[in-house]
């Protein structure tokens, strides 16, 4: 699929920040998931 509106700038914001959750959020998933098991 072809898409028309592509961003003007080279670096997007939206991939960096979706990178930087997921790379903070993979190890905490652990620790989320221990301390709902743990308390639930």
């Amino acid at each position: 699929m072809q898409t028309d509106n592509l961003p003007q700038d080279p670096f997007n914001w939206g991939y960096f920040f979706a990178a930087v959750a997921t790379l903070v959020a993979l190890p905490l998933m652990h620790v989320i998931l221990g301390w709902l098991v743990f308390f639930f």
